[in-house]
């Protein structure tokens, strides 16, 4: 059983001051009922419930719209994956097709879900900083949890929208949130949060899934990628990979096997940084399941409804990306420019289930197969085909493509146990598979980054060199007792002298490595190349997938969201984002 507990209880609903529709509404109700948690027990509660809204399931929030894992936001704009499915989603395709407006309610739903969070982590500071038997020292640590949390909800908001406001503690006290700007940036208050979280937090905590010291420092170098202080990172970056230790006290390091950080049994290990820790096993009827993935995941678990299995359908320019050439490397040319996607990898676009079928026969990259289910590889270990009509049932592959996520999905061998399948009033099966929002091989890649931009292009290689050796030696799909593809990965030998080509090798690696973990738009747009590279993907996509035709990222607009409108009536002093 998971250590954290994020239940919909009643502290859930107590401790959100700002769970009205908008948190610039009204102003927050049930104040004066804080006064309850002005003690350590108080305290702890009001922690749990800012922990909670990790996993994007506030009282006001949707499963889809609020997803912790981000793939609505992250996933489905990047290239990585298309949103699939019947036409249940439109406000998903709307985001997919970068036609989102300030009405589009998911983007409400985000916003409020992440200003609650942000509003629940002030509440732990007020109710620290009052309580009667807490020392000092304590408080401070509690200040430095609920900063760490804040800084968190504030940075998914700053991605999201960049031009965000910036709530504190005296903010939510004195129910000020709208006299509020966006007008200023706030990256150096997010700064803060992290770096005060950096200097007070323990390195062990009690229980498994807090935020601990290097956590803090994690995020820390976070917010210095995006806001690209290399010569800042670089050296922090540093000191996590050599000092760095998860909340047990582990040092930080790569699990043996790559699916150890998407398997129920395995998570929790040396790569975890900062997970969201989902769960089945706790007599919450899947509630605190990862229900954000619950339309991604194969209806295997449902049976024949087709409502479940076609959303989050991985792209064929990400399946083709796996692709390795003679020597195990990506397919990359010289210039760093990828190569892979001149031609499919075979696949069953439009071959009924019930044909004959032959994978692929070209060497790949092993973490495909933990990454995306295709046909005549087994998928996990649910079978070679695990209760599911490839061809895509009455979704159809015209709109999703032939390919099914993997990541989110708990094994067959878990099932009813700790992996998933507890089921929920709405009808269906959870996951309780955590999703790191950081792991250790972010990090590494992130230091390999800045070696890249200020420092030693050689240990940009070695850095990744270490990631591809964990993929090359860190466990393969096996089928019939031999591997279930041509399974060829090799590490780079050549030296690297040419900064271009750096750059593209290790921006190659961190979308294999992270392929469907909802970071990738986010990453093209702090590399700056978001509206050339999605667009350069549509031109050919829009040829394979028929509600791509006539789609175009708009460059100075589409790399953020619009402010809600809903927001922009209940705050004039909030200014839309350019292009809305």
């Amino acid at each position: 059983m998971k250590d954290i507990k994020y239940l919909f209880a009643l502290i859930a609903l107590i401790v959100t001051s700002s769970c009205q529709k908008s948190f610039l509404d009204v102003p927050p109700q049930g104040q004066q009922s804080l006064n309850a948690y002005y003690n350590y027990a108080g305290v702890q509660q009001l922690l749990t419930g800012a922990y909670h809204d990790l996993t994007g399931i506030s009282t006001n929030s949707g499963w889809w719209s609020t997803s912790g894992t981000y793939w609505v936001y992250g996933d489905i704009t990047s290239g990585d994956a298309y949103t699939g499915g019947p036409s249940t989603l439109p406000e998903a395709s709307a985001i997919e097709e970068f036609k989102t407006t300030p009405n589009t309610g998911y983007l409400e739903d985000q916003w409020t879900t992440d200003y609650d969070g942000v509003s629940r982590s002030n509440n732990v500071i007020i109710a620290a900083e009052h309580a009667t038997d807490m020392s000092d020292a304590k408080k401070t640590e509690a200040e430095a949890e609920a900063r760490f949390l804040r800084g968190h909800y504030h940075f998914d908001a700053k991605m999201m929208w960049n031009n965000v406001p910036y709530i504190d503690e005296h903010i939510t006290e004195n129910a000020t949130f709208t006299s509020v700007s966006n007008t200023g940036d706030i990256w150096s208050d997010i700064e803060s949060d992290f770096q005060f979280a950096y200097e007070n937090l323990p390195v062990v905590q009690s229980l498994v899934g807090r935020a601990n010291k290097w956590a803090a420092a994690c995020y820390l170098a976070k917010c210095y990628m995006f806001e690209k202080k290399y010569a800042q990172a670089l050296p922090l970056l540093d000191t996590i990979i050599s000092q760095g230790k998860n909340s047990q006290g582990v040092a930080y390091d790569l699990d043996p096997c790559y699916h150890d950080n998407f398997d129920a049994a395995t998570e929790n290990g040396p790569e975890a940084v900062f997970q969201i820790q989902f769960s089945v096993d706790d007599n919450s009827y899947g509630y605190n399941s990862n229900l954000g993935e619950t339309g991604a995941v194969p209806n295997m678990y449902y049976g024949p409804d087709p409502y479940y299995g076609y959303w989050k359908r991985p792209s064929f320019n990400l399946v083709n990306a796996f692709k390795t050439d003679i020597n195990g490397l990506p397919m990359m040319d010289v210039n760093g420019d990828d190569t892979s996607n001149l031609t499919n990898m075979t696949n069953d676009m439009d071959i009924a289930s019930s044909a004959p079928f032959t994978p692929y026969q070209g060497t790949v990259d092993p973490r495909l197969d933990w990454s995306v289910g295709r046909r005549g590889i087994p998928y996990l270990d649910w079978g070679v085909d695990p209760g599911q009509s490839w061809d895509g049932g009455s979704s159809g592959q015209a709109i999703g493509g032939p390919y099914l996520p993997i990541k989110n999905v708990y094994m067959a061998s878990q099932n009813n146990g700790i992996g998933g399948n507890n089921y929920y009033a709405a009808g269906g099966a959870g996951s309780s598979v955590n999703y790191s929002i950081i792991r250790f091989a972010q990090v590494l890649l992130w230091a390999a980054e800045c070696e890249v931009e200020v420092g030693s292009l050689e240990r940009a290689r070695a850095l990744v060199n270490r990631v591809r050796e964990r993929a090359k030696d860190g466990c393969k799909v096996m089928y019939n007792g031999q591997p279930a593809a041509n399974y060829y990965i090799n590490t780079y030998k050549t030296p690297w002298t040419n900064q271009n080509y750096a750059r593209d090798a290790v921006r190659f690696e961190e979308r294999l490595e992270l392929s469907l973990e909802g970071h990738r738009f986010f990453d093209l747009v702090r590399w700056g190349i978001a509206a050339a590279y999605i667009n350069k993907y549509l031109t050919v996509e829009q040829t394979r997938i028929d509600h791509l035709k006539g789609v175009s990222f708009t460059p100075g607009k589409n790399e953020y969201f619009p402010i809600p409108q809903n927001e922009l009536n209940l705050n004039h002093n909030l200014k839309q984002n350019s292009g809305y």
